[in-house]
């Protein structure tokens, strides 16, 4: 998750607008990341920015420096500290930020879950996610296409908790089972360190000199296997599937390092978090999911690759 130059993460920026077609109490929204500097997260800042100012709500963004709980928490209490009539969260780990998310909803304030999930969602308003799962399968059928149905291939992800994470692995091992012909030698696990992911693909090269493909479930395992690869010298011969479309994951499809991208949409994301959260401030049910667009891009495709390019453009 490469920061992109030109766009400054704050801790908490504030984009105050004009107040209009909302009753004069509460109208704060708060919108807490996964992660400062992440081109996806900010691509979904940039579609919740320019949404909030087309529809006239107060918009607070903060994020943790780090994708994990223990980082996170402290955010999500200041969050709670000023009470915001919605907040949309992007959950860091499935289990521990139930609490103190229960907490912020107890003081009054309509919470909902963005890209990420938690294991309790019943005192959610909704969950703004694409399907993470199909995703992964996604991943496999490009992955047993790219390598003739047959051969050794590798996960590269999160540790267990990320919801998301999780879901896309749990895809692609399902649907990779469903070619005889490909072994999959499971996941392993590089904790957003593209050194970590490099480190993995070459170790694996070693142990399993006869690889053909790698998935990668997030952007910088992606950045940090192209780096693998090239230094064992078979970024021709190993297949490389990746999860995201960062600007250097769409460089590299360009370029035939990585031959398959699964793209999301961020920007529908922020768009989606701010016109839910006009609806909860009206008092309007919501659906409890809201899925938004999931997908996949061939090294060919450099238009559709220009298209869903994660790109901070708003400031």
């Amino acid at each position: 998750m490469r920061k992109l130059v030109g766009f400054a993460m704050c801790s908490a920026l504030t984009l105050t607008v004009a107040q209009t077609g909302f009753a004069a109490e509460n109208k704060n929204v708060a919108l807490v990341l996964g992660v400062k500097g992440s081109p996806f997260y900010q691509a979904l800042q940039c579609g919740a920015q320019e949404k909030a100012k087309q529809m006239g709500i107060t918009l607070v963004v903060s994020a943790p420096d780090q994708f994990a709980a223990d980082s996170q928490i402290p955010v999500v209490n200041a969050v709670t500290a000023t009470q915001p009539a919605v907040a949309a969260i992007v959950p860091t780990d499935t289990q521990a930020l139930v609490a103190p998310m229960k907490q912020l909803a107890a003081r009054g304030t309509k919470v909902m879950t963005v890209d990420q999930t938690l294991n309790d969602a019943a005192f959610l308003q909704t969950e703004i996610i694409s399907d993470n799962q199909q995703g992964g399968k996604m991943a496999a059928e490009a992955m047993n296409t790219l390598v003739g149905g047959k051969g050794e291939v590798l996960v590269i992800t999160q540790p267990p908790g990320s919801a998301a994470q999780d879901a896309r692995e749990k895809g692609f091992a399902e649907q990779i089972k469903q070619y005889p012909g490909i072994n999959y030698i499971g996941a392993q696990y590089q904790s957003d360190d593209p050194q970590k992911a490099a480190e993995i693909v070459t170790s694996t090269l070693s142990a399993h000199p006869q690889l053909a493909g790698i998935f990668s479930t997030n952007d910088q395992g992606a950045i940090g296997a192209i780096t693998g690869l090239r230094q064992a010298g078979v970024t021709k011969k190993v297949k490389m599937v990746a999860y995201d479309a960062a600007t250097a994951e769409v460089s590299a499809l360009k370029n035939g390092t990585i031959n398959v991208l699964i793209a999301q949409n961020p920007k529908q994301e922020g768009e989606a978090v701010i016109e839910t959260a006009s609806k909860l401030m009206a008092g309007q049910t919501v659906p409890k999911k809201t899925l938004t667009e999931l997908v996949s891009i061939d090294s060919h495709e450099h238009a559709k690759a220009d298209k869903y390019e994660y790109k901070a453009d708003c400031l």
